[in-house]
């Protein structure tokens, strides 16, 4: 087979081209993604009760829906939140199943319940959710010569659905800014004068604001409508409303309050480098290309920016491709720069610019050709896939550079270039295949891995074992045929490369000779040498013990946020003047480049601070260095509590450490968590430590007697709405203007509802006339119920840390020490929760992949070298290849990761393939009749520069990935470098003494029973 590609270099061109062509079409149809999509099984069940305490939420709503869905099969954990007046249940099931028939499952189970619901409590809201959809971009909208009423309503009726219309988004949401409102104050001196009360002014609204079909009049020719028409025109109208008082006396609405076109109560704000705007987030269709999409975005900005009424301004403030753009063009250097390097690596072996050719053609080709099976498998260039690049290169290098070496040493011994590369290629054949054929067995379990981790390793683990695919097919068909046309003698080479050959050589043989010396000592004292090599191995318990443990890394994304937390019942304007503060504290930093305030985006008292940094490469310190700096500046603003955080790969504020307290008692829960926050604050490990217990807030509650209630022909209802409607307001009504509709609130003054004794002020008619609502029951001020958690049907109280010293699994451990030390109250318990869980899941996945990849090998080995036993020699060079992969991270201070965990996967599949050239080799001697000794060093020399050319080059070309900014990405390196760095050193001391033991152990054993028999 090789030699019809060999002779027909034409056919061999045009069946490579195929797969090529196909790859190069299909870069247009992959998408660039920042992680693979992944629909996670998460259902929601959002329930509204109006005036409801977290409490009651939790009592009422919360309970009885985790009691009803629990029967719902595959459930893997339920979460709950009860906060004010709402309340919500998250579902996760087991990655396996369908989001949609469990919706429908959840949505009969929760309907089945309705009826069990307060009678005040909204029908639920059910749908799914993914955590995995962010923003895919910001813009801030400011103007010169509006106010922010103005420019909230051009961003919301005409800006939005123009954003909206550009292919691929999905939605636009409004943040900051000024919602139009038509403010109705009462003077409630003025009611009191007049006997009137608010719903007196409620039921003249709603009795005028009236449009009503009359049905059609027929004519001879036509049908004409009728229709009342009762609604306001304009707001001028509003005030000139008349109020009749049960006494018959009439009031024009602005006799006895303030009509005004105003806006309603700011509950959130935005502000760009400390401008106050108004914010539009973009989210992207769930299909939908993010580059593509914000590249369109960038284009239309200008048109939109013509279409923007005079004084309006509209800036692209947060891009997040751009952090995806700059991970794939780092990647794709990475690669580029690694093939530079194995080409440096091959001139510098081999001396001739022809084979560094024909290396620098296979190994991209073999790449984009792997495009093509990705686009037919739906995958796209995400940081899985750039990572199974980055991994795979050393396999494309070591096919290819096996061969080529191996066509040189034919062609020395004076053949043609035909046949030189013919019998080279059918020489090492067995080693190409046996070395990639341990990447498909690998590689192929992590494409089959359970979990969430498993749904994100399936691009990665396919992607490799694509690659290897295109390798092998490369290497009988494009690599030989190369060689075949374009490699000559060696000795007929001219210039200053076969020089440098030639100098590498010699030095090569002195290292023989020096190593002769050291094999026969092994040859001569195995079982010493063993114990001796093994004990060396052994010391990698040091660096293992010291490498830190984190399921994702934090790198260096040119941003951080600043979270800031305010106490409970704090309005929007005093977090915005805090906020305030810690803009101006960052915006001194030269690093930064601008800042978006998000102020109350999860309630009044929450807000945070994206932060904009000038490329890494342009700075001197990393964003690290810089919250470090920051922390104390900010650290002594009253009240506030602030984090800073940054290197996430999502958005979100979920803590480095999270940790879920449960108990019995909610009291001793809540002695437990401040106990546990005070071990951590002690511990130094974290910048900012936050408990889901909040101090309760304030609250003034009024308690009707039901009896007076009933006696003034009145009820529960009617008395909360027109509590709701004094002290909040009444948005019933609305007012509509050019098409849109604007809610009408009623309420009354500010002035009017200060404190409580402005509660006595408060009437309702009642049987026996205007009367005080206070004279119903009695009112209390008392405290609130703070936000309660939930998980798996338990009430919990979550504290979350984030970490500014130290890795993340070394701190968990010692704090779970310190734990289980103190003296927490009896009947609580603690748990690790969040990345803790994942990283948890994700380690028991990776090593069952990794004993499935160690088991398969071990087969795959056992078919190529006929024997049982002669695969533990090979097999012995993975598992003390670690002892350099631990050092290497252990020097480089990386930490074991997702990102190493695949990588030591990967080298399992590296590590073999030096001692399989070996072996191999071996075995071809010990077939013709040489003593196993001299087999052994015969395998040692020979293969001696191939192993280190391959090794070598596989170091170089990875080499780039170590010193990247990306810390998934370093760590890969970090393993990679170090544990072909280990496999070299083993494999030429222990696993020919090992080979050396087993082959003497089996020919001890066939002479016993040959002689029994």
């Amino acid at each position: 087979m090789i030699e019809i590609f060999v002779k027909r270099p034409a056919t061999t061109i045009i069946f490579i081209a195929i797969f090529m062509v196909m790859g190069l079409v299909s870069i247009g149809n992959l998408i660039i993604e920042p992680t693979p999509k992944v629909e996670l099984p998460l259902i929601t069940v959002q329930t509204i009760y109006a005036g409801a305490s977290p409490e009651e939420i939790e009592s009422q709503i919360l309970k009885k829906i985790e009691d009803e869905i629990s029967e719902v099969s595959q459930i893997k954990k339920i979460k709950s939140d009860a906060r004010d007046s709402f309340g919500i249940v998250i579902i996760e099931f087991d990655i396996e199943a369908d989001a949609n028939i469990k919706s429908i499952e959840v949505k009969d189970k929760v309907e089945a319940i309705l009826n069990e619901f307060p009678d005040g409590a909204d029908r639920p809201i059910i749908a799914k959710f993914d955590p995995l959809i962010q923003p895919i971009a910001t813009l801030a909208l400011s103007s010169t010569k509006h106010d922010l009423t103005q420019v909230y309503e051009y961003a919301d009726k005409k800006l939005k659905s123009r954003l909206s219309s550009i292919n691929g988004v999905a939605s636009v949401d409004i943040f900051g800014g000024r919602e139009r409102e038509i403010n109705i104050e009462l003077d409630n001196n003025l009611l009191i004068q007049n006997y009137l009360s608010i719903e007196d002014v409620l039921a003249a609204i709603s009795r005028k604001n009236l449009n009503i079909p009359g049905g059609s009049i027929n004519t001879t020719d036509s049908k004409i409508s009728v229709r009342f028409v009762g609604e306001f025109a304009n707001v001028d109208e509003i005030r000139n409303l008349e109020v009749v008082s049960r006494e018959g006396q009439v009031f024009r609405l602005q006799e006895i309050g303030n009509v005004s076109d105003s806006f309603k109560e700011v509950e959130t704000m935005a502000r760009f480098n400390d401008k106050e705007v108004v914010g539009l987030s973009v989210l992207k269709l769930s299909d939908g290309d993010a580059i593509k999409i914000v590249e369109n975005l960038k284009g239309s900005l200008d048109k939109v920016q013509s279409e923007l009424p005079e004084g309006m301004k509209l800036e692209l403030v947060v891009d997040t491709t751009r952090i995806t753009l700059d991970d794939t063009k780092g990647t794709i250097n990475s690669i580029f720069m690694g093939i530079g390097l194995t080409i440096a690596i091959l001139l510098t072996f081999l001396g001739d610019w022809r084979g560094a050719l024909i290396a620098s053609i296979v190994i991209p080709t073999s790449i984009i050709s792997t495009l093509f099976l990705m686009d037919m498998s739906s995958f796209s260039i995400n940081v899985m896939t750039l990572l199974a690049f980055g991994t795979c290169l050393g396999t494309l290098i070591a096919n290819a550079l096996i061969i080529i070496e191996n066509v040189y040493k034919h062609l020395k011994m004076g053949k043609d270039s035909q046949s030189a590369a013919i019998d080279g290629t059918k020489e090492v054949l067995l080693a190409v295949m046996a070395s990639s054929g341990t990447n498909l067995v690998v590689f192929t379990p992590l494409a089959f891995m359970g979990g969430i981790v498993g749904k994100f390793m399936l691009q990665f683990g396919m992607t490799v074992v694509f690659a290897t695919i295109f390798s092998i097919l490369a290497s009988v068909t494009l690599t030989p045929m190369l060689c075949a046309l374009l490699l000559k003698d060696p000795d007929t080479l001219k210039g200053p490369f076969p020089k440098l050959a030639g100098l590498v050589d010699r030095l090569l043989a002195w290292v023989t000779k020096q190593y002769r010396w050291f094999f026969d000592k092994f040859m001569n004292w195995p079982i010493t040498s063993i114990i001796v090599l093994m004990a060396l191995f052994f010391t990698i318990v040091y660096p293992a013990k010291r490498v830190g443990n984190e399921f994702l890394p934090k790198s260096d994304r040119d941003e951080f946020k600043a979270f800031i937390l305010m106490p409970d019942g704090s309005p929007v304007e005093k977090t915005a003047h805090i906020t305030k503060q810690v803009d101006e504290i960052i915006r001194k930093y030269p690093e930064v480049v601008s800042t978006l305030s998000d102020i109350g985006y999860d309630g009044e008292e929450r807000s945070r601070i994206t932060v904009n940094l000038t490329s890494a490469t342009k700075r001197k310190r990393d964003y690290k260095e810089i919250m470090d700096d920051l922390l104390p500046k900010v650290s002594n603003i009253p009240e506030a509590e602030i984090t800073l955080t940054g290197g996430n790969r999502n958005a979100s504020n979920d803590g480095d450490i999270t940790i879920n307290v449960t108990g019995d008692d909610f009291d001793n829960m809540v002695i437990a968590s401040e106990k546990m926050q005070k071990i951590m604050k002690d511990s130094g490990y974290f910048s900012s430590i936050e408990s889901s217990y909040r101090i309760p807030k304030m609250e003034i509650q009024f308690v009707s007697e039901p009896q007076k209630v009933i006696r003034q022909n009145l009820s529960s209802s009617r008395l909360g709405g027109t509590i709701r409607a004094l002290v909040n307001g009444n948005d019933d009504a609305v007012y509509k203007e050019g098409g849109e509709e604007y809610d009408i609130n009623v309420t009354l003054a500010p002035e009017f509802k200060r404190n409580i004794s402005d509660f006595d002020k408060f009437l309702i008619h009642g049987k026996d006339g205007l009367i005080p609502i206070s004279s119903l029951g009695k009112v209390q001020v008392v405290e609130a119920t703070s936000p309660l958690k939930r998980r798996d049907k338990e009430r919990i109280i979550q504290i979350k840390a984030f970490v500014v010293k130290g890795v993340v699994g070394a701190i968990m451990g010692d704090l779970g020490q310190k734990f289980n030390q103190a003296e927490l109250p009896q009947g609580t318990k603690f748990m690790f929760a969040g990345q803790a869980e994942s990283q948890k899941e994700s380690q028991q996945e990776m090593g069952k992949a990794f004993m499935l990849a160690v088991i398969l090998t071990y087969m795959l080995l056992v078919a190529i070298l006929n024997s049982f036993v002669f695969p533990v020699s090979i097999g012995s060079a993975i598992l003390t290849s670690f002892l350099g992969s631990f050092l290497m991270m252990f020097y480089t201070e990386q930490t074991v990761n997702i990102g190493s965990m695949m990588a030591i996967v990967m080298v399992v599949g590296l590590a073999v393939n030096n001692a399989i050239l070996m072996i191999e080799y071996t075995q071809q001697k010990l077939d013709e009749g040489v003593e196993i000794k001299e087999a052994l060093w015969l395998g040692a020399q020979e293969k001696l520069k191939p192993i280190l050319m391959t090794s070598i080059a596989i170091i170089a070309g990875t080499m780039p990935q170590l010193f990247m900014i990306d810390k998934m990405k370093s760590a890969m390196g970090a393993v990679l470098i170090g544990g072909m760095l280990g496999s070299i050193f083993f494999t030429y001391t222990l696993v020919p003494t090992i080979h050396l033991v087993i082959y003497r152990v089996k020919t001890w054993l066939s002479n016993l029973l040959n002689s029994k028999a």
